[in-house]
């Protein structure tokens, strides 16, 4: 094996030990900012706010949903709750939220259909903001959650608190897919019993992206658990990023960009979202987030898939300085490197739980424990599966999301098919 072969060996070697590393310290981060709590100026800032929630359909969890999001530990807020029409599922259950928190200020608002050219949820979430306008109620923050999404008591709160700095202009929270055991219905594992092996794998996928978004500056908006001041996005023209376009956050992101200012990522904010997944249901959610994450934010993708192939190529530079003769007086090297990637793996994971429960409780902690355990000792297979899943998202630009079959050809130049 000549020199070249055996340095370039090496190097990927390195850089495999050095991403574990940083992993770990990603997820050590984390893990403290999730620990500490908010500053007493943030806990101050209690602005008027409306509360803004697209439906469609009814989720697994969407009677405690409703519940959280109508008691939040807010002293002024109003509930928007936007479904295309009366023929939604959710629609009874909303109005049933509705007479059940009668002290709530709270409207449902029927969007329709979205037209050719835009996103349904994109439309659910400008028809709440033409209420808004006609209304002129004189709300000074706009905060935004998902349907299938339950926050905690605190969350509002939490999520407004930051938005105090002038150089914060959207707060942003992150989802924690929570596996469910299967149900049987139509796009999930039938059979019963515990959550499916696909279910563990998508929340082990969804949460390893925490780490990266710590840093403020390269954090994404998350349009599920996400805040911002009326005055900013009348400033940047939030509606007109908005029309055309089938992501809400990735615009909304690329607003802040715009403005020079930064979104902040609040640990406290995470929230649980409950999946049930089969292997297809898998593969359809991974290829919709990646690509739309290919189109709207095309370094993003490229770095997640560099960093998932450098991973695999680092590991089979160490096998290969393992089991090749010509590279045995590397052996210890390479023994030593396969340790330290698998010390910062268990670290890491370590760090993993810590957030859990410091965000979101010992209770889910405890319902995440398998799929801690997996994410822990399986890390080969989880990040083997996630290499398939981002190949497979460069090619296409045709999505299925909620039913409805999207061709995504920019980020405010989409086909409803």
């Amino acid at each position: 094996m000549n020199n070249f072969v055996g340095w370039t060996l090496i190097g990927l070697c390195i850089a495999w030990g050095a991403q574990a590393v940083l992993a770990m310290v990603a997820q050590r981060k984390l893990a403290k900012r999730a620990k500490n709590p908010q500053t007493e100026r943030f806990a101050a800032y209690r602005p008027t706010a409306a509360l803004i929630v697209p439906f469609k359909g009814v989720e697994p969890a969407l009677q405690g949903n409703l519940q959280s999001l109508f008691t939040q530990d807010y002293p002024d807020y109003r509930v928007l709750l936007i479904v295309e029409d009366e023929s939604d599922p959710a629609y009874p259950l909303l109005r049933d939220a509705m007479a059940q928190y009668p002290g709530r200020q709270a409207d449902i608002v029927f969007a329709g259909v979205a037209g050719p050219n835009e996103g349904q949820k994109v439309h659910n979430l400008l028809a709440a903001l033409e209420k808004l306008k006609q209304d002129d109620a004189g709300e000074e923050v706009w905060v935004f959650a998902d349907s299938d999404a339950v926050p905690g008591l605190n969350w509002m709160g939490e999520l407004v608190g930051p938005l105090w700095q002038d150089r914060t202009a959207v707060t942003t929270g992150f989802r924690w897919l929570i596996p469910q055991a299967a149900e049987g219905d139509s796009g999930k594992v039938s059979g019963g019993g515990g959550p499916s092996f696909w279910s563990k794998i998508a929340s082990i996928l969804n949460s390893s992206t925490t780490g990266m978004i710590r840093n403020e500056t390269f954090t994404h908006a998350w349009g599920g658990s996400m805040a911002m001041r009326v005055s900013t996005a009348m400033e940047a023209d939030l509606v007109g990023r908005w029309r055309g376009s089938i992501s809400d956050d990735y615009q909304v992101t690329r607003m802040c960009r715009d403005l020079g200012k930064r979104v902040y990522f609040v640990p406290e904010c995470l929230v649980a979202s409950p999946v049930d997944y089969d292997f297809a249901g898998l593969c359809d959610f991974a290829y919709r987030q990646y690509v739309i994450t290919r189109i709207h934010a095309p370094f993003v993708f490229v770095a997640a898939l560099f960093i998932n192939s450098l991973y695999f190529l680092g590991l089979a530079s160490a096998v290969t300085l393992l089991i090749q003769p010509a590279t045995r007086h590397h052996t210890r090297f390479a023994i030593g490197v396969f340790v330290l990637v698998f010390v910062a793996n268990q670290v890491r994971a370590g760090f993993r739980r810590s957030v859990v429960r410091a965000a979101l409780g010992e209770e889910v902690a405890e319902q995440l424990r398998a799929t801690l355990i997996l994410d822990r000792w399986a890390t080969p297979v989880w990040l083997g599966i996630n290499w398939v899943l981002l190949v497979r998202a460069v090619f296409g630009k045709t999505i299925s999301w909620r039913d409805i079959r999207y061709r995504i050809d920019g980020p405010q130049d989409i086909r409803r098919l």
